[in-house]
């Protein structure tokens, strides 16, 4: 069984990956010029896995 910490590792890291494969799937990391609609679309995606992270550590460190 996983402690607090290890859980807050785990969804750190998935919140990490989950920040690489849409951005990838965006286009963010080619060398194309990136719409302006994709870059409101990462800024959006970004604030919420960042949301997510922060509920996240308060609810493993707090609780």
């Amino acid at each position: 069984m996983l402690g607090k910490i290890g859980i807050l590792i785990t969804i750190l890291v998935l919140v990490l990956l989950f920040f690489f494969v849409i951005s990838f799937g965006a286009g963010a990391f080619s060398k194309d010029k990136v719409k302006p609609e994709t870059k409101r679309y990462l800024k959006s995606v970004n604030i919420l896995l960042v949301i997510i992270a922060v509920v996240g550590a308060v609810l493993v460190l707090f609780l």
